[in-house]
């Protein structure tokens, strides 16, 4: 399929200060028009293993079907027939079952598992697949704006009026996943389009920032970092100064001036 919209792209990732190991992983393919984070768990237990195999899964599930238009597709039209939300769908699947398999087959990874958070632009729209509590975000006109939930504990009673928002940021479960890649019963993905917004900047990010900084402080960075290479070293650079108490991912992605349509979802 060809990509109608022309845009800029920087990823950077760091393991922080306090982590021996990196277990993000990102993808950022222009050509595909694909960017991801998968952020792998497990420690010890192959964490790394588990957010590699994630990300390279899920990009080579997607290829085909996006780079050949004769390639016949594998999966029914489910999702209102939307061809890409199906792709989406379709690929995140193939790469929980990868994850699952090389648990059976290395039983020592047994408890690994990683976060997926991609989003794949055709002509003016972002489909986008979820599961975990990497983020997805939208800057447009000084406003930061989340388009991804967290798929976490305290996030379940933020939704329930149990705590704050605030609260979740430093509560002791913050770091309980509810949904992640390499699990039978806690996969369940979020699946959903957006249309792009001209001018936006999209940002993709691991715990690792927005742990160390809250949405103020992130849009306060870009507003003053047009640059998307700049920008991307400020964020890490901020977030390790904040603690960097995790290994830190941020994958930034948008529509350039040439591109004149874009409106709200």
């Amino acid at each position: 399929m060809k990509i109608d919209v022309a845009f800029d792209c920087h990823a950077i990732t760091d393991k922080g200060m306090r982590r021996r190991l990196n277990e993000d992983v990102y993808v950022c393919d222009p050509d595909l028009g694909l960017f991801l984070v998968a952020d792998g768990m497990g420690g010890e237990s192959c964490g790394d293993v588990a957010s590699q195999l994630t990300a390279e899964t899920f990009k080579d599930s997607i290829a085909p079907y996006i780079l050949d238009e004769e390639a016949t597709a594998p999966f029914e039209h489910t999702n209102e027939g939307d061809f890409f939300l199906n792709t989406l769908g379709h690929a995140a699947e193939q790469t929980n079952q990868t994850v699952l398999q090389a648990v059976k087959n290395n039983p020592t990874c047994k408890g690994m598992g990683s976060t997926l958070t991609a989003a794949l632009i055709q002509d003016d729209l972002l489909y986008v697949v979820h599961v975990g509590d990497s983020r997805l975000y939208c800057y447009h006109e000084e406003l930061l704006t989340p388009l991804t939930e967290d798929h976490t504990r305290v996030q379940e009673m933020v939704n329930k009026n149990i705590i704050s928002a605030e609260e979740a940021r430093t509560h002791h479960q913050r770091n309980i996943i509810t949904r992640c890649v390499g699990r039978k019963k806690q996969f369940k993905p979020d699946l959903f389009k957006v249309e792009l917004l001209s001018n936006a900047l999209c940002l993709i990010c691991s715990d690792g920032l927005y742990d160390m900084l809250d949405d103020s402080e992130i849009s306060e960075i870009i507003r003053a970092n047009p640059d998307l290479d700049q920008l991307g070293a400020q964020l890490v650079d901020r977030a390790n100064k904040a603690g960097g108490k995790d290994n830190i991912t941020v994958v930034l992605f948008r529509p350039t001036s040439e591109n004149s349509s874009g409106v709200e979802s």
